[in-house]
């Protein structure tokens, strides 16, 4: 792998599955020579998989939301190496495949037994003969094949997306909340501040121990905000190496598009759940091992993972469509609080003009406000992950 001066990891773009093996293997060797990127362990995708501009995209120092996807497929290590290990061993491959392989393996350890030169080689090759045949039997029950295993992958690959979407989601909730932090501990500095000359003063009207509660309250803010960054900055770090960057890049994160509150008026589980069906990978990976079963036992598991499958994606699509209702009464809520604190602040900075009140209740509700702004961002942000968790068990990912 290379590093472009922005610290961008540059890696071949990951095998297509778009396009033919041949030309993968042969375009692969031709941008090799060609450009500046570095072939991996997985083969790259042919030139014309994507336009010019989408490969522009994807290899820019920019993360945008909308290109997670894409950035997994093309970068995402696990990804990359997985398909690769599938083209060399499993692409195309059926059951009895399999379990000739595992035969295969049996009579090579046999066949080591038999021309062992002492008692030990001889019983650990018997041995593992006997283990041998156990996995021939097993191979047999579990019916897998290469299409299976490749419906293992996707679900794994698609998984990697949800994953980096909801980190990218819990990125800027977290820089929201470090906002109000910020905003807070400001307040609380005043009220230190505030504290102490009213100890000072001659009437007394704070104590000791009242300001050893206010640099308490003032360390915790500042132990809160650390945490925060801490928190930030870890989030960071494990999404844009998932997407490929090296761990120390700084690439320019842009912002989660708005959520459309008009998808929620779509979701219905009982209509959504065919598509759900239809499309989820576990489903279609147990329902093919069902069909390639040829023993009594391999079929009785597989037809019970299949009713199985159906009943978990109903109750997961059920679910997700509450947790996006519960998200959107939440945020709701959050609009009508700050709007209250909105109305709370204004007249505190009003009265203050006017000499009726003073600087700490102002920046009280300042602060307050703030509060309230971010978290109406953070359940604007819980409300978008929640639909976008909606449809990925649509689209078959639970």
């Amino acid at each position: 792998m290379k590093m472009n001066g922005t610290g961008r990891l540059y890696r071949t773009p990951a095998a297509s599955r778009r396009a033919a093996a041949a030309a993968a293997v042969l375009l692969a060797g031709m941008s090799a020579a060609a450009g500046p990127l570095t072939v991996t362990a997985r083969a790259a995708s042919p030139e014309f998989a994507r336009t010019a501009e989408e490969w522009a995209r994807l290899r820019d120092d920019v993360l945008e939301y909308e290109e997670i996807g894409d950035l997994i497929e093309e970068y995402n290590a696990t990804v990359v190496e997985s398909y690769s290990a599938w083209q060399k061993a499993d692409s195309g491959k059926t059951t009895q495949d399999y379990v000739t392989d595992a035969e295969r393996a049996v009579e090579d350890y046999y066949d080591q037994a038999a021309l062992s030169e002492d008692d030990l080689s001889m019983i650990t090759s018997e041995y593992q003969a006997r283990m041998g045949e156990i996995q021939i039997q097993n191979t047999i029950d579990a019916a897998e094949d290469g299409t299976t295993k490749r419906w293992d992958l996707e679900k794994t690959e698609k998984s990697l997306t949800a994953q980096a979407q909801s980190s990218m989601n819990t990125y800027f909730q977290l820089q929201s909340q470090l906002t109000a932090a910020q905003k807070n501990r400001e307040l609380m500095a005043a009220v230190l501040d505030n504290t102490r000359r009213q100890q000072n003063s001659s009437v007394g009207m704070a104590t000791y121990a009242d300001v050893l509660t206010a640099q308490q309250n003032l360390q915790n803010a500042d132990a809160q905000i650390l945490s925060l960054q801490n928190q930030i900055e870890t989030t960071r770090q494990n999404l844009i190496v998932m997407l490929g960057w090296a761990q120390g890049a700084q690439p320019e994160i842009r912002s989660l598009p708005e959520p459309d509150l008009n998808r929620i008026a779509a979701m219905n589980p009982e209509t959504d759940l065919a598509t759900a069906c239809e499309n989820d990978y576990t489903l279609k990976s147990d329902q093919r091992k069902l069909d390639n079963s040829v023993t009594l036992s391999g079929q009785t598991v597989h037809a019970s993972a299949v009713e199985n499958d159906k009943q978990q994606i109903a109750i997961a699509l059920s679910s997700a469509y509450q947790s996006v209702l519960s998200s959107k009464a939440a945020y709701d809520q959050a609009a009508l609080n700050l709007d209250v604190a909105s109305r709370s602040c204004s007249s505190a900075q009003a009265k203050q003009r006017v000499g009726m009140g003073t600087a700490m209740e102002t920046l009280q509700a300042e602060a307050n406000l703030v509060s309230c702004q971010s978290d109406l961002e953070v359940k604007k942000l819980q409300l978008f992950a929640a639909m976008e968790t909606y449809d990925w068990v649509k689209k078959g990912v639970r």
